[in-house]
């Protein structure tokens, strides 16, 4: 049985199985997290940098289809400094 975890997304609380990635809750709070690279049946390669969360406590935006979530983890996905991140990705493609 897989453990339980609890984590919020823009402070909306949200428990997921253990292994998880920031993607998947996000979905399942009903966040939307804008991809481009990432489908669900191929491996999460987190290459193309859209899909960029800020984690509490964290020094640098991470790819919410290839970051795995922990217990408490605290995700803000929408900020102007995403917004420019993203962009910043987007012009390099």
């Amino acid at each position: 049985m897989d453990k339980i975890v609890r984590v919020l997304v823009n402070q909306r609380s949200v428990s997921v199985r253990q292994g998880a990635t920031i993607l998947e809750a996000a979905r399942e709070a009903g966040v939307h997290v804008p991809t481009l690279c990432y489908h669900p049946a191929f491996r999460p390669r987190g290459s193309c940098r859209v899909c960029l969360v800020e984690v509490q406590g964290g020094s640098k935006p991470v790819p919410a289809c290839h970051t795995k979530v922990r217990d408490g983890m605290e995700v803000t996905t929408d900020s102007k400094e995403l917004h420019t991140y993203r962009r910043g990705g987007l012009d390099l493609l």
